[in-house]
């Protein structure tokens, strides 16, 4: 079936619905960031083995997405959002309510597997819908609604549990989704794709990591790597910092300087069209030039000024590089390739994330933030130079 464009009321309701079950569902899988004190409390755990939910949650998130992507060509998109809502939201109610910390581990990673269901369907759908010439504004969009959602899943699950405890906060988080998932009811309905899109084969996979070795990819991949190690192990530790003098900040302290966010969603779409004036490379270096001035503000921060503002440019930068980049990725992978592309490449970013939170616990008992932040700040220079030293390489796949 050939989708042609709907009207432009209908567009933009899909538009929105698109976005909104995108940001939920990517909230989900960063609900624990805000409340490691408080999980570690209730499970009598020493407070740095909480990290291991997130750890769990954002790992089975981005290797559920790799496996989902190719999927996401053949299933309908809403029905295939409306199964990763629900699935979540039991996992997340049932995280809420488990009493041993291994059972809400395996809560949590199944509910950031089910959570990725969601933007690879969002992700799928709006090139079959949308206007050509509007495509990359709207992937700006529901890139800048994963951005509100991370911001969400923090200062919103801070917020909460500072009044609720955490525990009823998850079912609250559990409750949105369901009714989320009501919502896409909304969305265009459309056939089953078996009869145009070809059901993913284990080639495909294949295929995929394939793509790892070739040279106009390999270094966009190495920076996302470096990009969102460092991003989301500042991010990680940032919780343990603030509880220690001079800020002792509670959860609900953390929710509410975690709302900065917010307004660096701006920098995605922004990102968008700088990238066709300027070029995606000169903006992706600007957007890392940015995390590191940020991570150099949350370095030597002693107020809560000085936390805003870090938090602000780095959320900023790194929403600013991600649009860019995809836009280096979609020119190399060629056409055909895109979706692949693009699911390897978050696949790689949130698996980074995933890795810093376990991986920079050594610089953590070693040297405290000031090794966090170290680590972090050398990730984003490599970074700076992979991409500095990348040239346009070739354009397989075209």
């Amino acid at each position: 079936m050939n989708h042609t464009t709907p009207p432009a009321s209908s567009l933009a309701m899909t538009l929105l619905l698109a976005c909104a079950a995108t940001c939920l569902a990517v909230a989900s899988v960063y609900l624990s960031q805000p409340v490691f004190a408080d999980i570690a409390a209730s499970f009598s755990l020493p407070a740095s083995d909480a990290r291991l939910g997130f750890s769990v949650a954002s790992l089975a998130y981005a290797l559920a997405f790799f496996i989902l992507g190719p999927w996401s060509d053949y299933l309908p998109a809403a029905a295939m959002a409306r199964r990763g809502l629900v699935l979540g939201a039991l996992c997340l109610g049932a995280a809420g309510m488990l009493s041993h910390f291994s059972a809400y581990l395996l809560a949590v990673g199944a509910a950031g597997a089910c959570a990725a269901m969601v933007p690879a369907a969002m992700f799928a759908l709006l090139p079959r819908l949308a206007p050509p010439q509007q495509l990359g504004s709207y992937f700006g969009l529901i890139i800048a609604a994963s951005v509100v959602g991370i911001t969400l899943g923090r200062a919103g699950m801070g917020l909460l549990a500072g009044v609720t405890g955490w525990q009823h906060a998850y079912l609250i988080a559990a409750a949105a989704l369901l009714l989320m998932a009501l919502a896409t009811y909304g969305l265009p309905p459309e056939p089953h794709r078996g009869s145009q899109a070809q059901a993913p084969q284990r080639h495909t996979y294949y295929q995929s990591l394939a793509m790892l070795a070739e040279p106009g990819l390999r270094s966009l991949f190495i920076t996302g790597f470096l990009l969102f190690f460092a991003y989301l192990g500042m991010v990680t530790f940032l919780t343990y910092r603030l509880q220690q003098p001079p800020f002792h900040y509670d959860s609900t302290d953390i929710g509410k300087v975690s709302l900065v966010g917010l307004i660096a969603v701006l920098g995605a779409p922004l990102s968008g069209r700088l990238a066709n004036r300027y070029g995606p490379r000169q903006v992706a270096l600007a957007g890392l030039a940015m995390v590191a001035l940020a991570i150099g503000l949350l370095w030597r921060a002693s107020a809560n000024l000085h936390v805003s503002s870090g938090l602000f440019l780095l959320f900023l930068g790194v929403f600013s590089c991600q649009p860019a980049i995809f836009v280096q990725i979609a020119g190399r992978a060629g056409a055909s390739r895109r979706g692949t592309a693009s699911s390897l490449y978050l696949l790689i970013c949130l698996g980074a994330g995933s890795l810093s939170s376990t991986l920079l616990e050594p610089a953590w008992r070693l040297a405290g933030w000031a090794g966090i932040s170290g680590v972090a700040l050398g990730c984003t220079g490599l970074a700076a130079l992979v991409l500095l030293r990348d040239s346009a390489g070739p354009h397989p796949g075209r």
